[in-house]
Parts: C-alpha cells; sequence; structure tokens
C-alpha cells in the first residue's frame, strides 16, 4: 500500500472516531438533561379530536401525536383499510405527529381514521370518527 494511501485511512479512521466519541458526547448530554430520554418505551398515543366533523369541499386535517423511544413510525387506517398517499391524500409524518390531509372532503371521506404508531418494543393505536357533513343544507 502506498505511504498517500496509508495516511488516508489513518485519517478517515480518525474521523470516524471523531464522529463516534462526538455522537457519545451528544447522548450522554441529552440523558443528563432528560435521565428518562435514552430509556426505551413502547409508543405512547395522545387522544385524537373525536368526533371531527368537517363541511364537504373543505380541507380535512386529523393529527396524530405519539411519544416513544426509538421514535415511532406510523401508520394510518380508514375503516380498517391502510391509507396510501395519493393525489388526494396526503400523509406527512415527523418523529412527533404524524397527519393526514384531503384537499377538498368527500362524504365518502366519512368514517372512522385509526393511527398506528410503532417501534420496535410495540405499537398503540387511536380512532377518531370523521362525519363530512352536506353542503345541501
Amino acid at each position: 500500500m502506498s505511504e498517500g494511501k496509508k495516511r488516508d485511512k489513518e485519517r478517515n479512521k480518525g474521523a470516524r472516531k471523531e464522529r463516534k466519541e462526538r455522537k457519545e458526547r451528544k447522548e450522554k448530554e441529552l440523558s443528563e438533561l432528560d435521565p428518562t430520554a435514552a430509556i426505551p418505551k413502547v409508543p405512547k398515543l395522545k387522544r385524537m379530536k373525536n368526533p371531527l366533523t368537517v363541511g364537504e369541499g373543505s380541507r380535512l386535517s386529523i393529527k396524530c401525536e405519539a411519544t416513544g423511544n426509538p421514535s415511532p413510525t406510523y401508520k394510518w387506517f380508514k375503516d380498517g383499510s391502510e391509507l396510501k398517499k395519493s393525489r388526494m391524500v396526503k400523509i406527512k409524518s415527523s418523529q412527533k405527529n404524524s397527519r393526514v390531509q384531503i384537499g377538498r372532503a368527500k362524504l365518502e371521506d366519512s368514517g372512522n381514521y385509526m393511527c398506528v404508531a410503532e417501534n420496535q418494543l410495540g405499537n398503540s393505536n387511536a380512532t377518531s370518527t370523521v362525519h363530512v357533513q352536506s353542503s345541501e343544507y
């Protein structure tokens, strides 16, 4: 192996070690700020708005918030069938929450929407009943 390659290999090894040490320091600082932050936890959902009533043609937005460690992933179901992103249905998720958005609600968007938050330790779910009211009043 040439001297240049050896030098590069040593430099990369040093950079990896430095990143690992930085990560460990950050985790230690976080655990000192909140001693429970590093403790693994099953996801726990906050109560969802229920029931939720919107007018036909208006924007429908359903939010689900959860805590857990590691941070949970989210899935949404409507009347038992998994919801998938589409042109009409937007699903946005972060580490702390997830949201289903429908730009123009239709009567058939009425139903039971269930949010499932899951991590390696387990899952938790919450349901909101959505009523889309006809605009013919």
